[in-house]
């Protein structure tokens, strides 16, 4: 049967917490745009900090542990969810990760409703050491059983194909569309920065006044590439003051060994540890330049786009979602992964640029953001294939 016109199209998104990333501000958005669209959001995770942003827009949170991968809490969350459902006359069910779906997937085929996937990174395939592990794969696979997969970039479109292909009777070229994330202009922009705010974030991170300011963003993970910037730094001809910033998740052994890698290379003084921001637009604009130095690929990348929409020149390795976003020499510059000389001679290069350059280039970054990476391109195209799915007799 069709979907009723007589009530707006009610979508309920699905992800493990809100506490902060990527995953969890795209879902954020796409719910408030949803509410602006004539549809009626709902999110269901864990919970997190992130929650009262979805309260203060008046969408309604369900807590569930939909981040568990045990069987039971999998089996009771499938019956929780169909519940859920029926209550809430649910017209479309979104999951943005591999346990809520395992946690979603026998529901909505239960109660006959339309399922999206969103496969925001590069599912492994390894597990206990094993190279490929048969139950990884039906792990991974589930996500590619939704009605409509949405990948979160050209690298992740072909990486899912070149993977999981041979596993599908049908087309998944056909099946996966792109829809890369997006950044909110009006909030990542430098403009708008107050001059309190950034002196207020210069004093709590002790910034000198002397110096340019190179970035860091990204959670303390070994493939972020923290190892591998402060390599490239111990070999910069400039002086600088490098910004480490992001949330260890609990990885305090790889923290104090990247404390140590920062003494080993005499960068005591010169790098510091924070943890996270809360004000990423003044982290932006208190900052000259802005790495990615990451050695395995990034899925997306916010963190390129977050910059170029500050008007901040990006250095990225030349990997995954980089390669999409980064007009190298315009906007920003890649670099090979583990070449250290370059990475080093490229921050050189940026800390030397004439300030007529290194804006140019930032305007150039914002340009290219206002025309390809948006929030609201990202939120409109994923509506529309909401408005797609809806259309499709169940």
């Amino acid at each position: 049967m069709e979907i009723s016109q007589e009530k707006k199209p009610v979508v309920m998104q699905i992800l493990p917490g809100l506490q902060s990333g990527g995953v969890e501000r795209g879902v954020i958005d796409i719910a408030k745009a949803l509410k602006k669209s004539d549809f009626e959001p709902i999110v269901v995770s864990k919970g997190g900090i992130l929650v009262y942003q979805l309260r203060e827009a008046g969408i309604v949170h369900i807590e569930l542990p939909v981040h568990s991968k045990n069987p039971l809490t999998i089996y009771s969350n499938n019956k929780k969810i169909a519940k859920l459902i029926a209550e809430y006359h649910v017209d479309i069910v979104h999951v943005r990760s591999r346990a809520p779906m395992w946690s979603t997937y026998f529901a909505c085929k239960k109660t006959h409703t339309k399922l999206v996937a969103t496969v925001h990174g590069t599912y492994s395939l390894n597990l206990f050491g094993w190279k490929i592990f048969p139950l990884k794969r039906i792990y991974n696979a589930l996500m590619l059983k939704a009605d409509e997969i949405i990948a979160v970039s050209g690298f992740i479109k072909d990486y899912l194909i070149k993977n999981y292909q041979k596993n599908h009777l049908t087309s998944l070229a056909d099946k996966i569309v792109t829809i890369q994330r997006g950044a909110e202009l009006g909030y990542f922009d430098y403009a708008k920065v107050s001059k309190n705010r950034i002196i207020d974030l210069s004093k709590k991170w002790h910034l000198p006044d002397d110096k340019k300011i190179i970035l860091m963003p990204a959670r303390f993970t070994a493939w972020k590439g923290h190892e591998f910037l402060i390599e490239a730094l111990s070999q910069v001809k400039n002086d600088f003051f490098c910004v480490m910033i992001g949330s260890d998740h609990g990885h305090k052994k790889f923290r104090k060994r990247i404390e140590n890698k920062i003494v080993e290379k005499n960068l005591v003084g010169k790098v510091q540890l924070c943890g996270i921001c809360k004000d990423m637009p003044t982290a932006y604009a208190v900052s000259h330049l802005v790495v990615c130095p990451s050695v395995r690929a990034e899925a997306f990348g916010r963190i390129a786009i977050e910059a170029q929409a500050s008007s901040r020149i990006i250095i990225a390795t030349k990997i995954g979602g980089s390669l999409e976003t980064i007009i190298d020499g315009k906007t920003g510059f890649l670099v090979e992964v583990g070449d250290v000389e370059k990475f080093a001679q490229l921050i050189d290069k940026a800390l030397e640029m004439p300030k007529e350059e290194a804006d140019e280039m930032g305007v150039a970054g914002r340009k290219n953001i206002e025309e390809n990476f948006s929030n609201e391109k990202m939120c409109n195209e994923t509506i529309k294939v909401y408005r797609e799915v809806l259309k499709r007799v169940v």
